[in-house]
């Protein structure tokens, strides 16, 4: 699934508006994004299997740390309000004109941060896009608290020239790097030492030069990879999808991931090694059937010819057997299991001392109906057991029992 991610610039869109965007490649850990801008009605058109993701730029969002009351995650219709209940002393602005978005598993943890972005700038850049035929399936922060550690990035824009932190317990903060250095920042030695440091190359000189380390070169917007998956979506409340049409994008995306990304070729190997192993196995067990019928059949053919030399042509053995079986029984005037005389014996052997046998009954083309016969259900398992034994079958058609031999018999 081809992913394409754009940017939301800051301001209100116009019709010149320019949008930085970028196609993610399937192997985007290795592969660097192609940046490029274009004004909202040349941005590229998708397709229904394309995820079209909104990026929000760290200088639009403000991130809160709060704690939330108990019990409200089964109080879903109040959770908006009580968002703004809580940060109401903490934000500028009017809480009921902002957006805010919790993190994806914000259940598990009470004590939780909230990215914060004015509703109309955000709403009037997705209406935006929807006029090119855009329509965005998730949105996600530039950064958010990192989990593991700081982080320290330099994206090296154009337009600004702005150093990024961010860690899960200060949440995401930034600084002008022309006015940044290691003493600004407020961080130990320890920290800069082990903060995970990274910058572009337009800025790679700047921030080796104030901080003081070397940091890691990205090549332009590379942190956006990143942003795909900090586990956040920014599409909630009024701006979240439809379930059913972010239900379809999250499958095709994580299908994506397993079918592309480096982690997993491992276990894509061990899943066509598995396929693989399983049609070489039904293969193998579909050639030994057909080995096993197909001398089952010569043994047929053989025994019946060896028993009746007459026959020249065989097609359904075992038919043929049965058919000259009969053949003989009728010249030496012996019964066969389908005669009245037969099946009237081994209903007699097969009926319990107590049970009255059946007060009507018909024989027709080797069966016999039997009517007027009342069975309960133990008595009716005994006897057709019995009558299993002697090759017969006894099954109920309505109010009459049905007696045939067995298939397969002479």
């Amino acid at each position: 699934m081809r992913t394409l991610i754009i940017q939301l610039p800051m301001g209100e869109p116009g019709a010149a508006t320019t949008y930085t965007y970028a196609w993610v490649p399937a192997d985007a850990d290795q592969a660097p994004l192609k940046l490029e801008w274009s004004s909202v009605s040349l941005l590229p058109a998708t397709e229904r299997s394309t995820e079209v993701v909104c990026l929000v730029p760290a200088m639009a969002l403000s991130w809160h740390r709060i704690t939330l009351p108990p019990g409200l995650h089964k109080q879903r219709a109040r959770l908006e309000a009580a968002l703004q209940g809580l940060l109401e002393d903490q934000l500028l602005d009017d809480p009921a004109q902002l957006h805010m978005a919790l993190p994806t598993h914000w259940k598990n943890s009470p004590d939780i941060w909230v990215a914060v972005c004015d509703k109309q700038w955000l709403a009037a850049h997705l209406a935006h896009l929807e006029t090119a035929g855009i329509t965005a399936h998730r949105i996600v922060p530039e950064f958010a608290p990192h989990p593991q550690g700081l982080h320290i990035t330099a994206p090296g824009h154009v337009d600004s020239r702005w150093l990024w932190m961010s860690d899960q317990k200060r949440g995401v903060w930034g600084l002008p790097l022309d006015h940044v250095s290691a003493i600004h920042l407020g961080l130990t030695d320890e920290e800069r030492q082990t903060a995970f440091i990274q910058a572009a190359p337009a800025v790679i000189a700047t921030v080796s030069e104030r901080l003081q380390v070397t940091p890691q070169l990205i090549s332009p917007g590379q942190h956006w990879l990143a942003a795909l998956q900090n586990g956040w979506d920014l599409a909630q409340f009024g701006f979240q999808a439809h379930p059913q049409a972010r239900l379809r994008k999250t499958a095709q995306r994580l299908s994506s991931q397993l079918w592309h990304q480096p982690q997993w070729r491992l276990a894509r190997w061990g899943v066509g090694t598995l396929l693989l192993s399983q049609l070489l196995g039904l293969n193998a067990w579909a050639w030994k059937t057909r080995n096993d019928w197909q001398a089952q059949q010569q043994s047929w053919t053989q025994i019946l010819r060896e028993s009746f030399p007459q026959t020249t042509v065989v097609v359904d053995a075992p038919l043929q057997m049965a058919q000259q079986v009969a053949q003989l029984r009728e010249r030496v005037g012996m019964l066969g299991p389908t005669d009245l005389e037969s099946m009237l014996s081994a209903l007699g052997q097969a009926l319990p001392t107590q049970l009255a046998a059946p007060r009507q009954w018909r024989f027709e083309a080797g069966q016999l109906r039997l009517s007027s016969w009342p069975l309960t259900a133990p008595e009716q398992q005994s006897i057709q057991k019995a009558l299993a034994t002697q090759g017969y079958t006894l099954r109920a058609d309505g109010d009459v029992w049905l007696m045939r031999a067995q298939e397969g018999q002479p």
